[in-house]
């Protein structure tokens, strides 16, 4: 009987982590591996590598503050530092930033 009611709470965290991560609330995590780093984002929420601040908030992603362009609220963010190399992807597709206003086009 402890079993089942061990069992029965197990599988009640498991739904209620699956739950909030579908509700925009942010799930992310930071790898590094010969000497590159990686970030992973979903949702709302701010992650730091190294100095670089990546950020989702109000359905746009930020690098170190400057705006990338929109994402929607179930994108999967991901960026990349290795050496003096920084890329941004967004649900798998590189993402530069968009040009600043009354630059060259």
């Amino acid at each position: 009987m402890k079993t089942l009611a061990l069992l029965a709470l197990l599988l009640a965290l498991a739904s209620a982590s699956a739950f909030s991560a579908e509700n925009n609330r942010s799930v992310s995590s930071v790898r590094w591996h010969d000497g590159a780093g990686e970030v992973l984002m979903r949702g709302e929420g701010t992650s730091t590598l190294n100095q670089d601040k990546v950020e989702v908030k109000g359905g746009t992603v930020y690098v170190n503050g400057q705006s990338y362009g929109p994402v929607s609220k179930n994108s999967e963010i991901k960026y990349t530092a290795s050496g003096s190399s920084r890329t941004l992807y967004v649900d798998g597709k590189v993402r530069a930033a968009p040009p600043k206003p009354g630059g060259s086009r």
